[in-house]
């Protein structure tokens, strides 16, 4: 038994390599970097999307953008980070390093030169389960700043017993909320217990993979 190289958990003889679906998840989470890097462009004037607008009556006036777009978009951000991955990806395959700027047609050819070395990557680096995590924080903090972020998430099956089997419902979670509650079986969890809960739901999770 091995542990797939993108997300670290236990793979079975089919896959001794990955999880196809973590290949997949990052091969679409790369793809849509560019597009997410377009729409920061589109929300950096204040009061847009997730932006708060100046509230009357206030002494300072309103900033001319919003920062954590910008801070996207700007040296150091979404670009930066990508480009730094491809030098260590192109430096280890012994490839000629690239020459990157940091516009968005620089990270389309960023991801483009990703995407291609991925297979390599997923089955050869040592770290590329940290990129898969990065590539995911930045799309997250690209719909945090974009206000496009569910205010509730689903976070696995319910695994509440219901005559000795579990109810299987989808469970959805709201991060501002007191208690998560499963819409079929009714069982709540406070939220003292969601520690426990992630504990059961990563179990469960792990158990459906190994079968």
């Amino acid at each position: 038994m091995t542990n797939c190289t993108i997300c670290r958990r236990p793979t079975d003889d089919r896959n001794p390599i990955r999880h196809q679906r973590c290949a997949e998840r990052l091969r679409a989470d790369l793809a849509d970097i560019p597009g997410h890097y377009a729409l920061m462009g589109a929300v950096l004037a204040p009061g847009t999307a997730g932006g708060g607008a100046h509230v009357s009556g206030t002494r300072t006036a309103p900033l001319p953008v919003r920062l954590e777009p910008l801070s996207l978009r700007a040296r150091g951000g979404m670009v930066t980070v990508l480009a730094l991955w491809e030098a260590d990806w192109r430096e280890l395959r012994e490839l000629t390093p690239a020459m990157r700027g940091t516009s968005a047609t620089d990270l389309a050819a960023i991801v483009l030169s990703l995407r291609a070395h991925l297979p390599w990557a997923i089955e050869n680096h040592g770290a590329v389960d940290e990129f898969a995590r990065e590539v995911r924080d930045l799309l997250h903090q690209c719909r945090a700043a974009a206000g496009l972020l569910p205010s509730m998430m689903r976070i696995g099956d319910c695994p509440a017993q219901d005559d000795d089997q579990p109810c299987g419902a989808a469970l959805y979670a709201d991060p501002m909320a007191d208690v998560i509650r499963c819409r079929k079986c009714r069982t709540t969890w406070p939220r003292g217990q969601w520690m426990l809960l992630g504990k059961t739901l990563r179990e469960v999770e792990d158990e459906r993979i190994s079968a």
